[in-house]
């Protein structure tokens, strides 16, 4: 075979664990000496690959994809083939391969058209140390924080591996970072390898000559300085003396001015920033001249574009009134409201000509979304199989921003048919209010719940990721097909429930549907009572908390943490069963099927219980960018822990047999649940496959060895 020969200086290895935990080994092909039909239009090449260890000839191809794809027909095939070996160098070299060399052949002309990658892998190196000289302004360890570890594994030990390009990265960034402290003069040395002997490991050196230091020492104001400017403009000399200058500080502080300016009434005003003559080369002054112009008064308001929107809702929103001064805030406030109400798909707002230049219009446009939109969704759940859902939206009644929305539900064992009525701005305030009527009915394990009602809920968000909720829920409730023939341990039917429900959320994790940092926090009251028009009385409490800690780039720890109480109120002797807490499945303890967790009766049909906790701590993995694998470990409970005719006693005669049973077991009879996972991430959440396994079976009670659940959405 005619030979032809291709080295790359620089090379990097992208190295993938497949299921290093979840299927007992990493991918990892012994060595190959593999072929493959190269099929194009023209003329087909077999691939061979020799020599390969550590990539397999399939994650080979993928690397040089594109540089493959079109060589049966490209008019220069050495070039498709020097590029190719190009890139699968280069992702050895990106996994601390920093020896590796790739070079091809192609086949001698008259035989079989065969193209043929030689890998010499040579050792992963290992990071040893990385060593500077001549730096004062920043400790070592301050520089070593712009060089990332190369960490590698599930959990095992930290190793740092050596990427050429990742050091010269991070001397890019320190010296980035001695340009923005005020050292102009700055220069970092090349980096200085220095290999073992078996070229296994490397220590990088590096020399950093800091120069001279130069930093802000006086700011003077030059032009139209009235006395109101200057009281704002007092604070700015003492703000940036002794700052770094860098070229940037002048266009920052520009704007701070012209932002003072603007707020005081003066939207055009002209400021400018020149380095003037200082005491020597490290000290720099500052010389901004001003030019304020006119100082502008709002004489009117008008609104273009809006045809649905009522222009007393847009002008509601705009925080600037006629005779107001000018400000950059109140314009920045004013397009912050009017683009929060998601009616409009643009907004601009400027300040058009008016009858002097002291006096001009605030001119708001407008361009109008969408307001009315049919949707359908579809989703799938272990215990409800398939589901779906469709509805009608109006996101702009009348003009006015309130929303309507219709919305109808079905699954294998549900059905919802329920409107909404949603003012956001309730009575002009910050006050979300919603008015939802519903109908709905499912099939739960051991009962089917039929449920009618409707609620008034006002809402209002105190901080960026707070709300707090509060409503007063009105629902009449038919239990039938009841499994259980105990009248003592499902004693009501028929009932109806009237509400107050105060609920609070602190939700700040870094994505809804698949988090890797952050935490959520959401706890609820509801007080049932005659007094509110409710045949029933219970005191229910409720608890969820959430916290995702990022591991590494690829590797989250989340933990969940749930936990519910109802306690009879009045005269109630027991909680009806359709408003108990049930345990066990796809969202809970995954060891169990829908609702086995707990209680049972004589006839072994779910009955629930008064008080229930769910702990789970669930590893999860990036295997690529869409699939993810996890490890979880679930912990959950009833309270009480058996029902009466399981432990042989009477039925409760007084409530506070009820309360004390619940509270007694509130922390007992904890079962487990342990398992792995896939998911693979959806626009709409994670398609979830989970296979949670049972370690304390109960024989008697006919509970499963293991569970799969596959369902969309986490878990938690």
């Amino acid at each position: 075979m005619a030979a032809a020969r291709c080295l790359h200086p620089r090379a990097t290895f992208g190295f993938c664990w497949l299921l290093l935990l979840l299927l007992g080994f990493a991918a990892g092909p012994s060595t190959v000496l593999a072929q493959a039909e190269q099929r194009q239009s023209g003329r087909e090449y077999r691939l061979l690959f020799s020599g390969n260890q550590v990539f397999s000839e399939t994650r080979l191809r993928q690397i040089a994809v594109e540089e493959l794809a079109d060589l049966g027909s490209a008019e220069f095939p050495e070039a498709n083939a020097d590029d190719a070996a190009f890139m699968m160098e280069q992702a050895y070299k990106e996994e601390g391969y920093a020896f590796a060399i790739l070079s091809y052949r192609f086949s001698a002309p008259g035989e079989d058209l065969v193209l043929e990658f030689i890998v010499s892998e040579g050792e992963q190196v290992i990071l040893e140390a990385i060593e500077f000289s001549g730096h004062t302004a920043f400790s070592r360890e301050e520089l070593l924080t712009f060089f990332a570890a190369g960490k590698r594994g599930f959990l095992g030990p930290d190793r740092e591996i050596f990427v050429e390009k990742d050091v010269r990265d991070g001397l890019a960034e320190i010296r980035d970072l001695y340009l923005s402290e005020g050292y102009p003069q700055v220069t970092v040395g090349e980096p200085v390898l220095s290999f073992s002997a078996d070229r296994s490991r490397v220590t990088v050196h590096s020399i950093i000559f800091e120069g001279i230091r130069r930093t802000v020492a006086e700011v003077e104001f030059h032009g139209d300085t009235d006395t109101l400017a200057m009281g704002m403009l007092a604070d700015i000399p003492e703000e940036q003396i002794g700052k770094p200058y860098v070229p940037r500080r002048r266009l920052l502080l520009q704007s701070r001015v012209r932002e003072i300016y603007a707020n005081l009434g003066f939207p055009d005003a002209e400021v400018a920033v020149v380095e003037g003559p200082g005491l020597n080369f490290s000290q720099v002054r500052l010389d901004v001249s001003i030019v304020s112009g006119p100082r502008v008064k709002i004489s009117g308001i008008e609104i273009h574009g809006n045809e649905r929107t009522k222009e007393a809702f847009i002008l509601d929103r705009v925080t600037l009134r006629p005779g107001d001064l000018y400000s950059d805030e109140g314009k920045q406030a004013s397009f912050k409201s009017l683009y929060q109400t998601r009616l409009f798909s643009r907004v601009t707002i400027e300040l058009g000509e008016g009858s002097s230049p002291t006096e001009r219009v605030l001119e708001v446009t407008v361009q109008e979304g969408m307001a009315k939109e049919l949707f359908i969704q579809g989703g799938w759940g272990s215990y409800e199989m398939l589901r779906g859902s469709a509805g009608y939206q109006h996101n702009n009644i009348f003009g006015t921003g309130r929303l309507f929305r219709l919305e109808a539900g079905v699954s294998a064992k549900s059905a919802a048919l329920q409107a909404n009525l949603t003012d956001p701005w309730f009575l002009g305030s910050d006050i979300t209010a919603d008015l939802p009527v519903y109908f709905r009915r499912r099939e739960e394990p051991s009962f089917t719940r039929e449920e009618t009602g409707a609620s008034l809920f006002f809402s209002r968000d105190f901080f960026e990721n707070m709300g707090v909720t509060l409503g007063y829920l009105y629902r009449e409730n038919n239990i039938v097909d009841i499994a259980s023939l105990s009248l003592t341990e499902v004693p009501e039917s028929e009932y109806t429930i009237a509400s107050v429900k105060l609920q609070a959320t602190l939700d700040k994790r870094n994505d809804i549907f698949f988090p890797t940092s952050g935490h959520k926090t959401f706890a609820s009251v509801e007080v049932a009572d005659p007094a509110l028009g409710s045949g029933i009385s219970f005191y229910r409490f409720n608890l969820g908390l959430r916290k995702f800690f990022p591991l590494s780039e690829k590797n989250t720890l989340g933990l969940r943490y749930d936990t519910g109480l109802i306690l009879p109120g009045r005269d109630q002797l027991a909680i009806p069963i359709g408003e108990r807490f049930f345990n066990g499945g796809e969202h809970t303890v995954r060891s169990f099927n829908e609702s086995q967790l707990g209680p049972r009766d004589a006839l072994g049909e779910p009955l629930g219980g008064d008080a229930f906790n769910v702990f789970s701590i669930e590893l999860r993995r990036m295997l690529t960018e869409r699939l993810a694998g996890s490890l979880f470990f679930d912990y959950g409970n009833i309270s009480p822990n058996r029902s009466r005719e399981e432990s042989g006693e009477l039925p409760f005669s007084d409530r506070s047999q009820v309360i004390d049973a619940t509270l007694a077991e509130y922390f007992k009879g904890f079962r487990s649940g342990i398992g792995c996972g896939l998911l693979y991430l959806l626009p709409i959440g994670p398609a979830r496959l989970d296979f949670a396994w049972n370690p304390d079976r109960d024989t008697e009670r006919d509970e499963a060895g293991y569970v799969v659940h596959f369902s969309l959405g986490a878990a938690f």
